[in-house]
């Protein structure tokens, strides 16, 4: 079967915020500040360290401010939130580029073949790899506020949604690999796998607290799981 490269990289419809809206540029950049400052401390301290002084003063704005953007610490959280899963999306979508975008040479390798099978299981693993590798290092504040986001969502049903929103995006694109290019009889499944995994690999990483992760560890464990999960892809 030859290989198909998909190029095609779904736009997510544009988040919504739940504070008062900005009717100036000026306002909006302020507005903006507030919520990159309120991102910070939810990566040094968690979520409970919002509070409108604390964030007033890690923004450099009175306080008068905040509470005049958001009426109350709950939609200062769930906006903080909202720009987080906006960044997150950023990225997804920037992998899905650079993952499609060399795939895109590989078009018409024939699969069924070892070679074929070889260079598609090598190419999954040094890309992946990279992946990793910029989460782990280069998103690593995003990695710690993703952990806070994850808890906030099982308690906060507003932020749940945009949890929710973040994860398909993610689950999409992994399950739409699998089903296009890895011809794979049960794509959905295979994605729960491989989301499980990049979940497993960054948590680990974030508890060894690293300059640098071991990237040939990290390859390997890439490469044992998509050999279990590509089975015709076993020849490597």
């Amino acid at each position: 079967m030859a290989l198909v490269a998909e190029t095609a990289i779904n736009k997510s419809k544009p988040l919504q915020y739940q504070g008062r809206k900005a009717s100036r540029a000026k306002s909006e950049q302020r507005r903006r500040i507030i919520l990159e400052a309120a991102l910070r401390i939810v990566i040094s301290e968690g979520v409970r360290g919002i509070r409108h002084r604390a964030v007033a003063k890690e923004a450099g704005v009175p306080l008068a401010a905040t509470t005049y953007y958001f009426k109350d610490i709950q939609e200062l959280i769930i906006d903080t939130f909202t720009l987080y899963t906006e960044k997150a999306l950023e990225v997804v979508n920037e992998f899905t580029h650079q993952f499609y975008q060399p795939m895109a040479s590989m078009a018409g390798t024939d699969i069924s073949s070892p070679e074929g099978q070889k260079a598609l299981v090598d190419f999954m693993v040094e890309q992946l790899t990279v992946y990793m590798h910029e989460q782990i290092i280069g998103q690593r504040d995003m990695l710690i506020a993703e952990q806070a986001f994850r808890y906030e969502a099982i308690v906060n049903e507003s932020i749940r949604k945009l949890a929710q929103m973040h994860r398909k995006a993610l689950f999409d694109k992994a399950a739409e690999f699998f089903r296009n290019v890895a011809n794979s009889d049960a794509p959905e499944a295979d994605a729960e796998i491989l989301l499980g995994l990049f979940h497993s690999l960054e948590y680990s990483a974030l508890l060894k607290n690293e300059e640098e992760p071991d990237l040939a560890e990290v390859s390997a464990t890439l490469r044992r799981h998509l050999s279990l999960l590509l089975p015709r892809l076993l020849a490597v």
